[in-house]
């Protein structure tokens, strides 16, 4: 087997780091409820338009 290397190292730490990193962004609920109609305010079309009522 290969001996460690600090080169060999710092990648591995650094693709663990970047692994865990992308998995805590794509567990968090920030945007679960982009997008739902509650989150446009007032707006009555998609492209964001006031309602006229």
């Amino acid at each position: 087997m290969a001996r460690l290397t600090p080169k060999f190292a710092y990648i591995l730490v650094l693709l663990a780091g970047l692994a865990l990193a992308i998995g805590d962004h794509l567990a968090s609920r920030s945007m679960a409820g982009l997008g739902a109609p509650s989150d446009l305010g007032n707006a009555c079309a998609p492209c964001g338009a006031p309602c006229t009522k």
